[in-house]
């Protein structure tokens, strides 16, 4: 039976039922749970923008599902979304949570696409299909191989696919990375600085700039305004390295002209806390993190292609190696972005997790 998630009781069975679904799998990381809960509280009970349901059976939890609708850049219309949608391995469970969602979108939208969420841009990364062997980190999603079998059967169809990408900075990259930066021709003329928190407007409206000038026909969303990447940074505060985010300057102008932002991977300390921001847990373990992963990556037109982004990659490279990073991971990135993921392989890379972001015409 579908119950909809209506008081912090059913939200409390909504967040933590991936706690008990996943307790026997390594590769998992639970969520900040008391982040999530603020998060879905202000999202179904204030805004009011998504509904959130669980399936019960003898009233054991077995399966969840958010959905609502939303402005669809690519089709210019109103779709309808879906997310968190996590089950046990019994397909009549998804029967269930996805009939009850197709009827509540039944004269309101036509087509439905998933899974992302519109008040989390970051999840807009799709089912896991591939890359089940890796343990999945900070900001990335992970679910069983069936998921994609089971949306398959109810007639779900591939929309397209996000990558991500695995660097191992080992000496061999390293060396690449810096002859290729070498070779960029403006090297002398740009100024790579890592974040400076004590200027934080500065750096946000650099940013800010950087978004808008750059290439956006191959994303979801529009240029963040100013307020949201400020509100970001606040959000991320904790997990910051500040020289892990890299900002290129025109040494003559000032002019902001890339940028590279890149996190540690907290997930090796979520995976020991289930969950709990513990944080004694998290400055004792945040110095001995062996990877991280790319978040974001922009360069203004003007210097796409120019080697710009050799030259972020050469300092990013140093930072990791001051850190002791061993591996890094960059992603996800939307298939037909051609040009962020193979220069990630050209970089020693390889494309190691594939999620897929699943459509049907209701």
């Amino acid at each position: 039976m579908v119950h909809v998630v209506s008081d912090n009781s059913s939200l409390n069975d909504f967040i933590f039922f991936v706690r008990d679904l996943y307790k026997n799998d390594s590769n998992f990381a639970c969520p900040v749970f008391f982040s999530l809960k603020k998060e879905l509280r202000k999202e179904l009970f204030i805004k009011k923008r998504s509904i959130a349901v669980l399936c019960v059976r003898d009233s054991v939890v077995v399966g969840r599902l958010l959905f609502g609708i939303s402005k669809s850049k690519q089709k210019s219309s109103d779709i309808g979304y879906f997310s968190f949608f996590d089950s046990v391995d019994d397909f009549s469970v998804a029967q269930e949570l996805f009939a009850y969602m197709e009827n509540y979108f039944k004269g309101k939208v036509s087509y439905v696409e998933g899974t992302f969420s519109p008040f989390d841009p970051d999840t807009r990364r799709g089912i896991l299909v591939e890359g089940f062997s890796e343990p999945h980190t900070i900001f990335t999603s992970y679910n069983f191989p069936y998921y994609g079998q089971f949306l398959e059967r109810l007639g779900f169809v591939k929309a397209y696919d996000t990558y991500t990408v695995r660097i191992d900075p080992n000496e061999q990259n390293y060396e690449f990375v810096s002859r290729l930066a070498k070779t960029f021709p403006q090297r002398k003329n740009i100024d790579i600085s890592p974040l400076d928190l004590r200027h934080i407007n500065r750096e946000v409206n650099d940013v800010h700039r950087i978004f808008e000038e750059a290439t956006f026909e191959l994303n979801y969303q529009a240029a963040p305004s100013v307020a949201l990447i400020k509100s970001t940074f606040n959000n991320m505060k904790a997990f910051i390295e500040p020289s892990l985010v890299k900002i290129a300057r025109e040494k003559q102008t000032g002019r902001p002209v890339g940028f590279c932002l890149v996190l540690k991977d907290f997930n090796e300390i979520l995976r020991r806390t289930k969950g709990k921001f513990n944080i004694f847990a998290f400055l004792a373990g945040k110095n001995k993190i062996k990877g991280v992963r790319g978040i974001l990556q922009y360069v203004i037109p003007e210097y796409q292609g120019s080697g710009l982004i050799c030259m972020l990659y050469k300092n990013l490279y140093d930072s990791m190696r001051e850190l002791g990073i061993e591996y890094f991971e960059g992603g996800t990135i939307m298939e037909n972005n051609v040009a962020s993921w193979k220069v990630m392989v050209k970089f020693g890379g390889r494309i190691s997790k594939i999620y897929r972001i699943y459509g049907k015409e209701i």
